[in-house]
């Protein structure tokens, strides 16, 4: 089975404390013919930072809408969403000089809102 292609969009930001612990929420198209909308990167945990799927809300807790079945493609996914958001926090961060054109333009971060387009991630050597 080859490594799937991922592209990330950061769909909007957030800074800490404003939206609780959601930081960002991100889309994923797998090889060009799946997508998921609703992920998000939130704060907490043992490690900070995580990757949550789109989930419900049952009599038993939250359960996952979608999900990675396998240990080594969750891993992939949260790697390429995680790397897609540091990417879209260091483009933020940047002063205007340094981003494309000096002036903010479709595509670029904003803090909340807007697609944020990330360049399609091959997964293959993680």
């Amino acid at each position: 089975m080859s490594t799937p292609t991922l592209d990330i969009k950061i769909s909007s930001m957030y800074p800490p404390g404003q939206q609780g612990g959601i930081r960002a929420y991100a889309s994923a198209t797998i090889d060009g013919c799946f997508a998921v909308r609703g992920i998000k990167v939130v704060e907490g945990g043992r490690d900070g930072l995580f990757v949550s799927m789109p989930s419900r809300k049952t009599v038993d807790g939250y359960k996952e809408v979608c999900f990675p079945v396998t240990a080594e493609f969750r891993e992939q996914l949260h790697n390429a969403v995680m790397d897609a958001y540091q990417q879209a926090i260091t483009m933020a961060q940047a002063p205007p000089a340094q981003q494309e054109g000096g002036t903010p333009q479709e595509g670029q971060p904003e803090t909340a809102g807007g697609e944020i387009p990330q360049e399609s991630q091959q997964m293959a050597g993680m």
